[in-house]
């Protein structure tokens, strides 16, 4: 959620059970954004079987690298919880180490 709202905040919609995300302006849009890209590989990888408990995705070494940076900078933006920036730090040194 995280990465969406640092992308673009408007393709999250609140609703009773939590945000949803609305892909319909990117799907609109002729020329997407590296990061916009990078979200439609997301969504692509999570659609590609919804019971999944692994979802694969596959990232260039310059996606990586920019979704390190997005992470760093979210971190950056708020106190979160110990365990939450456990997870991020550990899921950027997995980013960085591929």
């Amino acid at each position: 959620m995280s990465l969406i709202r640092a992308t673009n905040p408007a393709m999250l919609r609140g609703g009773p059970d939590g945000f949803t995300v609305d892909f319909e302006s990117l799907d609109a849009k002729s020329e997407l954004s590296a990061d916009e890209c990078l979200l439609l590989k997301f969504r692509a990888a999570l659609e590609g079987n919804a019971e999944a408990a692994v979802h694969k995705l596959e990232l260039e070494p310059v996606e990586a690298r920019r979704l390190h940076r997005t992470l760093q900078w979210l971190e950056s933006l708020q106190p979160w919880p110990p365990d939450v920036l456990e997870m991020s730090g550990n899921l950027r040194a997995r980013l960085l180490a591929e």
